[in-house]
């Protein structure tokens, strides 16, 4: 009987595969890493082979111990935005430019020139188009910096549809992966906004809904994957989306903290709402969310774990450290704008800080600021978007790897007073990506009711209200953080740029 579904989520740092009943029981999590390649400051970079052997490597560990004809669908979550450029037949064209690359600085300048908000608003249903971070920018790039690639480019894939076209031979889309080019409102690309691009619109990919079928699994990609032949492969969309659908985020005042290696902070509501610091972006019928998503999170612990401790070092020892040191960490803020920074400063420029530094901080002070800074900046974020609604959350439903840890969790729940609610599953983007494939066979009508037997809440943490006074305190003081250092930011990065070079892979 086939009755099981496959999640598969491509991530920053690793593919994780996720087998599950039609309930929503996680039967078997895979999960299979890759390097991040920085050959300049500021330059994102990944190798779409590595994606793909990685995700044979996972789907063949997920589906070990069961027969490759039970799996009804496999549905895909993917980073977004990565730009792929692959040839008519799926042959990627050099290393993928991923989400977190900043290199299109200048492209963004000229964007910000040519069109207006409004003008943006009307094209691509946001805004905002001129930033390095997003498409339009970095397509500019591409064109202009790897000339011959783009002449000899089919299509320009995001990840988790480079990963489609392995395993069904079709290029294709959903409209969330495509934010920024193509409408989700009007459901079209825009012809005058790809004209001022230059963008060719035979390039750009078709688009489906995050429920249709792109294509069927193909006898090769069953051979290197385990799946069957023939199984119904579906577009999903974008990781934060499917976080959003996999935290059951489908009741306007649900809010959703997604904790990767980036963070996402979504509001959910019933319409769009308007704000200059967060977006809105449609979520499903009748249903939006606002916010928006954070350049660092759950990578600030990285860069402290790498920076800070010895190599056998793991979370735990970060995270005993951390809770043993009073709340607000002896008066130390820590600004998490490790690789630029998204909502709310939109500034690709911005660095990270440690502010209040004095001799009397320990490693562990340090510590406690850096999980105190991301807790401060969902704050932040989460505040603006409540206030861009007209809406406050009743609750905040974290996920994600860095919901894992009981402590960030109440820290968080401490520092924005909200009630924090933990998942079953950790991985809702896996599970999200489960529950589009389910949707979209038939096994259930809505994702309303996929979500009502799919997702479970593990636990509740309430916020301690002793903590607030002084938590309110030094988030007024996080907030002017990034006024007061907005123009060494920026000076800092034109010394880099004149000084700095090299190739790493972490």
């Amino acid at each position: 009987m086939n009755d099981l579904l496959v999640g598969l989520d491509l991530g920053t740092s690793a593919v994780k595969v996720g087998l599950f009943d039609a309930t929503g029981r996680l039967l078997r999590l895979a999960r299979r890493e890759y390097p991040l390649y920085t050959p300049r400051p500021g330059w994102a970079e990944q190798e779409p082979q590595e994606w793909w052997e990685a995700t044979c490597t996972a789907l063949r560990e997920a589906l070990a111990e069961v027969d490759a004809g039970q799996v009804a669908a496999v549905g895909l979550s993917g980073q977004t935005p990565g730009h792929v450029l692959v040839t008519a037949d799926g042959t990627p064209l050099g290393r993928a430019i991923i989400w977190s690359d900043r290199r299109a600085t200048a492209e963004a300048a000229w964007l910000a020139r040519q069109v207006t908000p409004q003008q943006a608003r009307d094209w691509t249903g946001y805004p905002f188009i001129a930033e390095a971070t997003l498409p339009p920018a970095r397509l500019l790039w591409l064109k202009a910096h790897r000339p011959d690639d783009w002449a000899r480019c089919a299509a320009i894939v995001q990840p988790k549809d480079f990963i489609a076209l392995r395993l069904t031979g079709r290029i294709a889309t959903d409209r969330h992966s495509s934010f920024c080019l193509f409408n989700s409102q009007t459901g079209r690309y825009h012809p005058e906004y790809l004209e001022l691009l230059g963008m060719e619109p035979d390039k750009m990919p078709p688009v489906l809904a995050p429920t249709e079928v792109v294509g069927h699994v193909r006898p090769e990609a069953a051979t290197a994957t385990g799946l069957a032949v023939g199984v119904p492969v579906v577009t999903g969309t974008i990781d934060a989306w499917c976080d959003i659908i996999g935290c059951g985020g489908i009741v306007p005042g649900r809010a959703v903290d997604v904790a990767g290696t980036s963070e996402v902070v979504a509001l959910v509501t019933d319409g769009p709402a308007e704000g200059k610091e967060v977006f809105s972006s449609p979520l499903l019928e009748g249903l939006y969310w606002v916010g928006g998503p954070m350049q660092t999170g759950g990578g600030a612990l990285l860069w402290l774990l790498r920076g800070f401790y010895r190599e056998e070092a793991g979370f735990a020892q970060l995270e005993d450290e951390a809770s043993a040191v009073p709340p607000g960490a002896g008066g130390l803020l820590f600004l998490p704008y490790l690789r630029g920074e998204r909502a709310p400063v939109w500034d690709e420029t911005a660095s990270g800080a440690f502010v209040g530094l004095t001799d009397r901080h320990t490693r562990a002070h340090c510590a406690r600021a850096v999980y105190e800074g991301v807790a401060f900046a969902v704050q932040h974020v989460l505040s603006l978007a409540e206030g861009a609604a007209g809406l406050t959350a009743t609750e905040l439903r974290v996920c994600g790897g860095g919901s894992r840890s009981r402590f960030w969790n109440q820290l968080k729940a401490d520092v924005t007073g909200k009630r924090v609610l933990e998942l079953q599953v950790a991985e809702t983007a896996v599970l999200g990506a489960a529950m589009w494939a389910a949707v979209s066979i038939g096994l259930y009508p809505d994702m309303g009711t996929a979500a009502g037997r799919m997702v479970r809440v593990k636990a509740e943490l309430s916020p301690d209200f002793s903590l607030r006074s002084r938590y309110d305190e030094l988030a007024a003081l996080y907030r002017d953080l990034y006024s007061a250092l907005q123009g060494t930011f920026a000076g800092l990065e034109a010394w880099r740029g004149r000084y700095e070079g090299g190739d790493h892979a972490h």
